[in-house]
């Protein structure tokens, strides 16, 4: 209960955040275009061939196409385990939600900023690959390394999945195919979608338990 309280604490948090961030953007304020440069200063010195080679290669195995792919690789395990429900739910998780964050660029409509290393296409905000991504680890950590018998595998596991996404979200800023808040907000909508779908997933739980514990008591009777 405790942990499900602090997960239910942080997905409303991160969704406040990202309305907020998202209102912000669509406003298009000074404050927020410096902060953005600013950033991207930061980062610029470490442009060189080698690097953006690397990271242009790396971000195609983090792109929403691949995620999907490993997603749908993932539920059919399970599926194939007999876990449907479970199976079912990784599914409409990660399709869901790349929906919801290409409707969102559609609403807000935000060009990509100029100079790109890498050319990308379509609207910025929120980052599709650190959406997509996210949700994929979010995955990884709270369902497959729990799965997981020994704890130095865990471990290890745990810790290149947070990796990746750290990879991949440095990326998007590094080949300036997205402004730094779009990345942040990538994130803070993973976070918040999936604690919307992980209580979705309890409240079916609950009531199809409840459902079931009345209908037993009924035939008893």
């Amino acid at each position: 209960m405790h942990k499900n309280k602090n997960w239910l604490i942080t997905g409303s948090i991160a969704l406040i955040l990202f309305l907020g961030l998202t209102l912000t953007v669509y406003v298009d304020p000074l404050w927020l275009t410096v902060f953005d440069s600013k950033i991207q200063e930061l980062v610029l010195p470490l442009v060189d061939t080698t690097r953006t080679q690397i990271l242009s290669t790396l971000v195609f195995f983090g792109s929403p196409g691949i995620d999907i792919l490993l997603t749908i690789l993932l539920a059919g395990a399970f599926w194939i385990r007999r876990e449907r429900l479970i199976a079912v739910w990784i599914g409409a998780v990660q399709l869901g939600g790349d929906v919801l964050a290409f409707l969102i660029k559609e609403v807000v409509q935000r060009p990509r900023p100029i100079g790109q290393l890498v050319k990308d296409t379509g609207f910025s905000y929120p980052s599709g690959h650190t959406f997509s991504t996210a949700i994929l680890i979010l995955t990884i950590l709270f369902i497959i390394v729990p799965l997981l018998e020994d704890q130095e595998v865990q471990l290890l596991v745990s810790l290149l999945a947070i990796i990746w996404i750290i990879i991949i979200a440095f990326s998007r800023i590094y080949l300036r195919n997205h402004f730094p808040t779009d990345v942040l907000a990538g994130l803070l909508l993973a976070v918040s979608w999936w604690e919307i779908m992980r209580a979705a997933y309890f409240y079916y739980l609950e009531s199809n338990f409840q459902f079931l514990k009345v209908k037993n008591m009924k035939e008893e009777n």
